[in-house]
């Protein structure tokens, strides 16, 4: 932590009721700078450290604070004209939790909005993309969207968002399906005004989801029909809004709030399949209007039992709406209208149902899939924008199970393109074995054409490709179509390496097959690999102990154990395991323990003498590794996981610590 240091503010000009504040922030999320009110807030990042990773940019240098929402309502961070450096903002409701973030929103500087509660406690991130500038500059928290007349920085023509996700209904359940339908609060964020109008083609559509993140895989678990705009009210949820004056058109910078009970009213609700999302056309009237069924009939439907606590006891929840409108679409502005919120599951039922609510702030501007990677470090996002037509997001996590294979988790999800998807690839590194490949979709349903057969994967020597029908064969074939997204998995014995994903479209006229970068394995099980992991602790010499395995006879059944850098003159010795660990100050030691499950002792022959060199080292019989139930054998395909553990001293007292460990994935 450097030291804070303060800068003087006098020459900044707060807006009236707005506070001025010189603070600079604090290097480290856990002590991030308390700020209150609304105002500038002046910084200096020079010098800063990275925080880690962000959904949006590589956010470097940064410096971080604490602040408070007096009200529930909707916020915005900005250095728009408050920096002469390239820019990324943050927002998070925890140091691992990101609920927003911007790279460039004017230029190179960067603007974020989000819903707040009232008495909650926001962490706002500000740094340099790439760490790549530092400097002075100043952050402005204003209420609302900004600006004067508007939005703060408007698209030009009219662009719909989803500014607020405010409510959830909960229906009940029918033939182990539960219904729901989300509430949502439009915006118009452009220059221009919105058409709105009810009883043609020339209005929004409005379409809603809801996703599960679980052992680290998200996936897609409902979806509902599309609920019809009718009328447009003038309100101010995200900007100032400069109302139309009518209900045919949403005002520059004014929102429209659909309540949950709207959007869930089955006779305004229309099929997905009639509408492209790409263009913003669509049918009218559309097919099964004024038509009502049961709780679930056309609303998001979910099987029960992917809510059930008990079935899913650590999974997190999320909801999703967009809108699709022509003249949004037509001004090239059709990417930015996802926005997401956190569900919360209390626990309890309606009409049989397992009941959600809403539970957090709306992430604007950003499909759900970006939840995945703002709650879980390891999973990345990527991009994949069709030339001249839509957009689709990929998202990948790769998983160790610590026994020699990975589990591989993909998704995809269609933002806004027509030309839909028709297969997904990833590509293998030689001596791959996979097994148990799975994938997920939310189901078409309410009469919907689509089929709901699975992708049938295939695997090589080279690649695992899955494929839904052609559309020369089946034009309602299970494709990836607008606003879904399709779960993909196989576990493999072998490390992740960067790898082109390769997703093939499905309608005709498509400029071609999509790559992208994601993670896939590499050398898989018919080559011998090593790798150290896990972090040791100094010991009292000042070094860190550091396994070596080395000289690995397949043929005689050796290899060489070695631990380097230990005290002088210590006793210890190695242990094994096939399972990886990490448990600090473990028996009472200054050291990290870096294994787990059944883990043996001696190694090579038991307790070893470091000496005046400070290591010691064994011949392994590969035969005759230790166990807690006797000597076993490291077999073909064995992940063994090996540490050394010795005496130590500190200030004259005698204890013990760890080295790293190493591991050997044998062929």
């Amino acid at each position: 932590m450097r030291v804070s240091k303060f800068l003087a503010a006098t020459s900044l000009i707060a807006a009236p009721l707005m506070g001025i504040a010189a603070a600079q922030g604090a290097d480290d999320c856990s002590n991030a700078q308390p700020i209150s009110g609304l105002g500038t807030f002046a910084f200096d990042n020079t010098g800063a450290t990275n925080g880690g990773p962000s959904g949006c940019g590589n956010i470097g240098d940064d410096v971080w604070w604490s602040w408070t929402a007096p009200s529930t309502t909707d916020y915005q961070v900005s250095t728009c004209g408050n920096a002469s450096w390239d820019t990324v903002l943050a927002v998070f409701s925890s140091c691992s939790t990101e609920i927003t973030c911007n790279d460039d929103a004017c230029g190179l500087q960067s603007t974020v909005s989000w819903s707040a509660m009232a008495g909650s406690t926001y962490l706002i991130r500000g740094g340099s993309y790439s760490g790549n500038s530092s400097g002075v500059g100043s952050i402005e928290i204003t209420a609302g969207g900004g600006g004067s007349g508007g939005c703060a920085n408007p698209a030009i023509g009219p662009d719909v968002i989803v500014g607020g996700l405010p409510g959830i209904s909960n229906y009940g359940a029918t033939g182990g399906m539960a219904g729901y339908s989300l509430g949502t609060t439009s915006c118009n964020v452009g220059d221009a005004e919105l058409l709105w109008i009810s009883n043609s083609n020339q209005h929004p559509v409005i379409g809603q989801n809801i996703y599960r993140i679980d052992g680290g895989r998200f996936e897609q678990i409902g979806q509902s029909w599309l609920k019809h705009g009718f009328t447009a009210l003038q309100q101010g949820l995200c900007c100032n809004c400069n109302s139309s004056g009518t209900g045919t058109r949403l005002g520059v910078g004014c929102s429209d709030p659909y309540s949950s009970g709207l959007n869930g009213s089955q006779s305004g609700l229309g099929p997905r399949f009639q509408v492209n999302a790409f263009t913003g056309a669509f049918s009218y009237p559309f097919a099964q209007q004024g038509q009502t069924g049961d709780r679930v009939f056309k609303r998001i439907q979910v099987a029960n039992d992917d809510i059930d606590p008990s079935l899913n006891p650590s999974a997190t929840y999320w909801g999703e709406s967009q809108y699709i409108a022509p003249d949004d679409a037509l001004a090239g502005n059709g990417f930015n209208n996802v926005s997401y919120v956190p569900l919360s599951r209390p626990g309890s039922t309606t009409n049989g149902a397992w009941r959600l609510n809403i539970g957090g702030a709306t992430v604007r501007e950003q499909p759900a899939i970006y939840a995945w990677s703002a709650t879980t470090p390891t999973a990345a996002i990527e991009e994949i924008n069709v030339p001249g037509e839509g957009q689709f997001v990929a998202g990948s996590n790769v998983i160790d199970n610590g026994d020699g294979t990975w589990t591989y988790n993909y998704a995809i999800f269609n933002n806004n393109s027509d030309f839909s998807g028709e297969s997904f690839t990833v590509p293998l590194g030689s001596n791959v074995t996979v097994t148990n490949p799975g994938m997920s979709f939310p189901l078409y349903h309410s009469g919907e054409p689509y089929t709901n057969l699975d992708w049938t994967p295939t695997v090589t020597a080279t690649d695992i490709t899955w494929n839904t029908q052609s559309y020369v064969v089946n034009q309602d074939a299970n494709a990836l179509r607008w606003g879904t997204t399709y779960s993909y998995w196989f576990t493999a014995d072998a490390a992740p390496e960067a790898k082109s994903g390769v997703l093939g479209l499905f309608k005709p006229g498509n400029p071609g097959a999509q790559v992208f970068p994601t993670e896939g394995p590499g050398t898989g099980g018919g080559t011998l690999v090593i790798q150290n992991y896990c972090t040791a602790v100094p010991n009292s010499s000042g070094q860190t102990s550091t396994m070596i395995a080395s000289n690995v006879d397949l043929t005689l059944r050796t290899m060489d154990l070695e631990a380097v850098n230990l005290t002088q003159n210590a006793f210890g010795y190695f242990l094994a395991s096939l399972t990886q660990g990490f448990i600090p100050n473990a028996g009472g030691s200054q050291g990290n323990l870096c294994l787990a499950g059944d883990i043996g002792r001696g190694v090579g022959g038991g307790i070893l003498f470091s000496g005046p060199t400070g290591a010691f080292d064994t011949l392994v019989d590969l035969d005759q590794i230790p166990s807690p139930t006797g000597m076993t054998s490291a077999m073909s395909g064995d992940r063994w996981h090996f540490q050394a553990w010795h005496r130590d001293s500190v200030l004259g007292f005698a204890t013990s610590n760890f080295s790293d460990g190493v591991w050997v994935q044998f062929p």
